[in-house]
């Protein structure tokens, strides 16, 4: 998982190098609380921007989730969320992975787990989650009601060395 904000480029300035994640950020820094909903395809279908709204919730009513080929960077546009991050390989599946979407629900760890993590999303925050990173977005922070967020998917394959992020 990276953690950052759009503004402070020095956070992921390595990734630039890279047009695939140059594209996703310069698409992310131009979105507004105006941005219309929905997706927007950013090098065909194999990357593209996802705008969305949603309230937000307890963190039991909250899933783990993860991709097996996909990379996703989440940003908020709009008020926050928390999201709790764990090892892939640390949680059991949680259902039926489904490949058309490249989705699985994961269970939470069972009793306390040392590798579990929180991270607080505010507007210009930014997390990305490799297929290794199970996450647990849509998290109450206490502060905000809901979220206006972005969701750039990455298929591994448009990234060089797509072996280093699974």
């Amino acid at each position: 998982m990276i953690f950052g904000h759009i503004s402070h480029s020095e956070s992921y300035r390595a990734l630039l190098a890279n047009p695939v994640w140059r594209t996703a950020f310069d698409a992310l820094r131009k979105l507004t609380p105006e941005s219309p909903l929905g997706i927007t395809e950013l090098n065909g279908e194999k990357q593209f921007l996802n705008v969305h709204e949603y309230k937000t919730l307890p963190q039991d009513e909250c899933r783990f989730e993860h991709h097996h080929h996909t990379v996703d960077l989440q940003y908020i546009i709009s008020g926050g969320e928390c999201t709790d991050w764990a090892p892939t390989w640390e949680l059991k599946p949680d259902g039926e992975y489904l490949e058309h979407k490249d989705f699985q629900y994961l269970l939470p760890p069972s009793g306390s787990s040392e590798q579990l993590s929180n991270v607080h999303l505010t507007d210009g925050y930014f997390a990305i989650f490799f297929p290794s990173d199970a996450h647990r977005p849509k998290i109450n922070d206490g502060i905000h009601e809901g979220v206006y967020k972005a969701v750039v998917k990455i298929d591994l394959s448009l990234l060089k060395n797509q072996k280093d992020y699974e």
